[in-house]
């Protein structure tokens, strides 16, 4: 009979690993969905400025016209988080306050449970939908949500152990 797998290890959230998680888990190929809103503010804002170039309402020309720059304005941050969305994503992770933080990390039979000052997260094997494989990584699919858990602190064996769950 064979004994229980179980593996323990620790790592820090810093920049790096923040930039790893980024680029093994977001596509950031783009494409005109990602553009939709900016386009649907744009619009809205230039809409409003046409209008109030046609009618001549005295009482709120100028709040409309302040809203129509509002909805350019909106537009231009939306399209500027697209454009640099890995430096925005990175940015805000690093003044999070995870940024930093110890995580403790144990992979058994049950599952995978990561805890750190502000988290304290348990997967179980039975919640996992689906386990990506990527270079750096894996992608652990559930349900509702998805969780990169990086190679860089496992062995091989956990490495192995985790591959086997996927099927």
């Amino acid at each position: 009979m064979s004994a229980a797998f179980s593996y323990t290890a620790e790592y820090v959230l810093d920049k790096t690993y923040f930039e790893e998680c980024f680029t093994q888990s977001v596509n950031t190929t783009p494409n005109l969905k990602q553009y939709s809103k900016t386009a649907i503010f744009t619009v809205i804002g230039l809409a409003i400025l046409m209008q109030e170039s046609v009618g001549k309402l005295p009482s709120n020309s100028q709040e409309m016209y302040y809203l129509g720059y509002f909805f350019i304005g909106l537009a231009v941050v939306e399209w500027l988080s697209i454009r640099f969305k890995k430096t925005w994503w990175l940015w805000r992770q690093m003044i999070s306050k995870a940024a930093g933080d110890h995580v403790s990390l144990t992979i058994d039979e049950k599952g995978i449970h990561s805890q750190s000052t502000h988290v304290n997260q348990h997967i179980l094997w039975t919640d996992v939908y689906r386990i990506t494989q990527t270079d750096a990584g894996f992608l652990i699919a559930l349900q509702k949500s998805t969780t990169y858990l990086s190679k860089r602190c496992l062995t091989q064996n956990a490495i192995d152990f985790i591959a086997s769950k996927q099927s």
